[in-house]
């Protein structure tokens, strides 16, 4: 009888036994090759959880391997790979253990579980970029099928306002330059009328707009006090114009007279330039313009915000694309006119209109 109660309290204690050494997987062996991370436990593995803590760029990954158990008790720190920050291999407590991969980049593709290999795919720093990267980069794309037309105004004999030894050619040429190398640097395509000083006429302007088929127009000057001014009226700031219907087929037949074109616009293109379309979208493009405008140079500077108008101005009229002006400041005033000529705020300025060019297209 004692013989027999000695058999049966021995084979519970190696069932027991059995129990306990496949409940602590103890792990056995750790291989790092190319952006795989093989963990070799002493028994089949049943449960890993894994889920990701993002924090200042960097991207936790982590792994719970239920059981897991280290047989030195101590952390793995010295596993090193590219497009990784760190790994870590360490007990999170008595029935956990915990794998902890730091890098700025995604990973290639999730962790694969077979007996007692557990096999995790490394971050691809190479192969796979950030989902702010991916963003950018589609963004890069959808603004490049876009064709910006700048017109930096005057230039040449036509030197445009003036105040002492500062002309508008200048200010304008300046302006325009910084943002045709703001919007490249978006992604759009851009041509400007004209990138050094050389006199044009308005035609020629919107005939080079016209020819080369822009999406949008945005034409850059600076304003001026009348001589004789009118009381109350604040002579200083920012307006943004768009064009004006008003008796706009007889203002349109009178220009195509005055410049006496050999080649006269086609009723289509006549019928494009006085459009329901392009008028609606210039309006949209000057809300949008005039908005971003305020919002990003307000953050430096106190600047009047003098509204949007309507103009019946060639180069909004001649145009086939939606098209604004934006007079960016007085030459005649002496606050604006210091700032105009300060370059940091000619970038400020052009950084606005080109956010409100994002705002226009919804990119």
């Amino acid at each position: 009888m004692n013989k027999i109660l000695l058999i049966i309290i021995g084979l519970l204690f190696l069932t027991n036994s059995n129990l306990w050494a496949k409940e602590n997987n103890y792990l056995k062996n750790t291989l790092l090759v190319s952006n795989q991370l093989k963990l070799t436990f002493a028994h089949k593995i049943k449960r890993v959880k894994h889920f990701t803590i993002k924090k200042s760029g960097v991207i936790k990954h982590v792994y719970d391997i239920k059981n897991g158990l280290l047989s030195s008790g101590k952390t793995i720190k010295n596993l090193k790979a590219k497009g990784v920050k760190s790994i870590r291999i360490g007990q999170f407590n008595k029935n956990v253990l915990r794998i902890v991969i730091e890098s700025k980049y995604l990973l290639a593709k999730q962790h694969r579980l077979k007996n007692r290999t557990l096999t995790i795919y490394l971050p691809a720093y190479n192969k796979v970029l950030s989902s702010k990267k991916v963003k950018k980069k589609r963004l890069y794309k959808k603004r490049h099928q876009k064709l910006i037309i700048l017109d930096a105004g005057h230039g040449g004999r036509d030197i445009g306002a003036s105040h002492r030894n500062i002309i508008e050619k200048d200010l304008t040429l300046s302006m325009t330059r910084k943002l045709r190398d703001v919007l490249k640097k978006m992604g759009y395509r851009v041509r400007m009328t004209r990138s050094t000083d050389k006199t044009m006429r308005l035609k020629e302007r919107t005939d080079y707009a016209n020819r080369y088929k822009g999406n949008i127009f945005i034409s850059l000057h600076v304003n001026a006090a009348p001589k004789k001014r009118t009381p109350n009226v604040r002579y200083e700031g920012i307006t943004v114009f768009y064009l004006s219907t008003k008796n706009i087929k007889k203002r349109l037949r009178k220009r195509r007279t005055h410049y006496k074109s050999k080649k006269r616009y086609s009723e289509k293109a006549a019928q494009q330039m006085i459009s329901q379309w392009k008028s609606r979208h210039s309006k949209s493009l000057a809300i949008k313009v005039r908005k971003n405008i305020f919002k990003h140079l307000r953050k430096y500077y106190s600047v009047n915000d003098k509204g949007i108008k309507r103009q019946g101005f060639w180069v909004l009229l001649a145009t086939t694309m939606p098209s604004i002006l934006v007079e960016t400041g007085y030459i005649s005033h002496k606050k604006d006119l210091k700032r105009l000529q300060n370059s940091n705020y000619q970038r400020r300025l052009v950084e606005g209109i080109a956010k409100g060019v994002n705002s226009y297209f919804g990119l």
